[in-house]
């Protein structure tokens, strides 16, 4: 299991309590889908292609396209990020982690906080690459959290569980 990053809230910066040297964050994403053996080096250079040309992320790409299973993308990103993985279905969202995140922030950041574990709050994320997610998630935080990754499609289901179907845009 990697190390277990908690991130303190106030701080300008996403200062990390235990810090350990991961060596998967500096490899970039697509070498380590060829490395769990997901995709070849041409079926990585293809999808690389078709991303840039299209001016999508990789993974976008690779899940729209049915090359890597959304699940499979989601546990090399937390790898990658150093970050647990957590299968959110298995969870019952606790009301009170819940009220820590205004309802808006949740949504537009793909991020749940879902349970609390002494004084820090666990929050799950869809998308653990975008540093301003995670910043503007912190801000709004009073204690300490620790992050994990899930699937953007359970994020969007506990979303709607936690919150009910949003309001379509006027």
């Amino acid at each position: 299991m990697p190390f277990q990053p908690i991130h303190l809230a106030g701080s300008s910066t996403s200062v990390m309590a235990f810090a350990a040297h991961n060596q998967e964050r500096d490899l970039p994403l697509g070498e380590l889908i060829v490395r769990a053996g997901l995709l070849s080096s041409v079926q990585l250079d293809a999808a690389l292609a078709v991303a840039r040309a299209s001016g999508r992320r990789l993974g976008e790409v690779l899940v729209e396209d049915e090359l890597v299973d959304e699940r499979e993308l989601a546990q090399i990103v937390a790898q990658q990020e150093g970050l647990e993985f957590v299968d959110l279905g298995k969870h019952d969202l606790d009301h009170e982690a819940l009220d820590l995140l205004s309802e808006s922030s949740a949504r537009r950041y793909l991020a749940l906080p879902y349970k609390l574990e002494g004084t820090a709050v666990c929050v799950v994320i869809a998308d653990p690459s975008d540093d301003a997610a995670l910043d503007a998630v912190l801000g709004e935080m009073e204690r300490p959290v620790r992050f994990v990754v899930a699937t953007r499609a359970e994020v969007e289901s506990a979303l709607r569980e936690a919150f009910g179907e949003p309001f379509p845009a006027a």
